[in-house]
């Protein structure tokens, strides 16, 4: 009798173990992705829409730059010093760069202006934002893009086009994320790059054929890796942990 349960004891431990075994082969084969390729043809024409308003002398140096803040509920008291992070960061612009800011859940806070404009106008307008609501991610970055494009329609296609990301969690809806993600970088030349806020694990956003990522510490190193992405400092190392920069 002991022979017996001792042996389907066992088979039960075989069959846990295969089924284990074959859900991580699974998620191993979901995890192996290929890399996007980008659309050259599409990239070339892009924005491809037609505008009302046209730069007379488009500037090709201009830097376009659309930050995307992460106002969820997760970020808590945490959002203060964020929107503060992105007022600061403004400093490490020029000032007829163009900037605008939107939130996850809040929209546009600031629409496209001048970075001399929006030092004026910027903490007036995240002023009323607070931490609530989920992390609807590829809404926001959907939205970012658009903006995007209405600038790139105005300024001819002339200049750097730039989408920064910060966010302390996971989206809504991955697979709806990595789609656009994937969009973007196969069909815009438009830069993106993830500062993601004390977040352990996978993200879509990682994926280094799609944009940059960055991890930092806390939401105290957020101004610095800002003002570095915006530098467009490819070497992160310097900023994911600091010391003093404590909650």
């Amino acid at each position: 009798m002991k022979k017996k349960f001792f042996t389907a004891v066992l088979l039960g431990l075989g069959v846990i173990g295969y089924g284990m075994f074959e859900e991580q082969k699974a998620q191993d084969s979901a995890s192996k992705v290929s890399a996007v390729a980008p659309d050259w043809a599409a990239i070339e024409v892009w924005p491809n829409l037609e505008t009302t308003t046209v730069d007379v002398q488009p500037d090709p140096n201009r830097r376009i730059t659309a930050i995307i803040l992460d106002d969820s509920g997760s970020m808590g008291s945490d959002i203060t010093a964020a929107k503060q992070a992105v007022i600061d960061a403004l400093d490490a612009m020029h000032e007829q760069d163009r900037v605008s800011v939107v939130a996850l859940n809040a929209g546009t806070v600031l629409p496209f202006s001048t970075v001399k404009q929006a030092r004026g106008d910027l903490v007036r307008a995240l002023s009323p934002i607070t931490s609530d609501g989920n992390t609807p991610l590829t809404a926001a970055l959907q939205h970012a893009r658009k903006l995007l494009e209405q600038e790139a329609g105005t300024a001819r296609g002339f200049g750097t086009f730039r989408m920064i990301v910060t966010t302390d969690g996971q989206a809504n809806d991955n697979p709806a994320l990595d789609k656009a993600v994937r969009s973007l970088a196969q069909s815009t030349p438009i830069q993106l790059t993830t500062i993601g806020i004390d977040i352990t694990g996978g993200h879509v956003l990682r994926r280094s054929d799609l944009g940059s990522f960055v991890d930092v510490a806390n939401v105290g190193a957020l101004e610095a890796a800002l003002e570095a992405a915006i530098a467009e400092n490819t070497d992160f190392t310097a900023i994911t942990d600091f010391a003093e920069s404590e909650r």
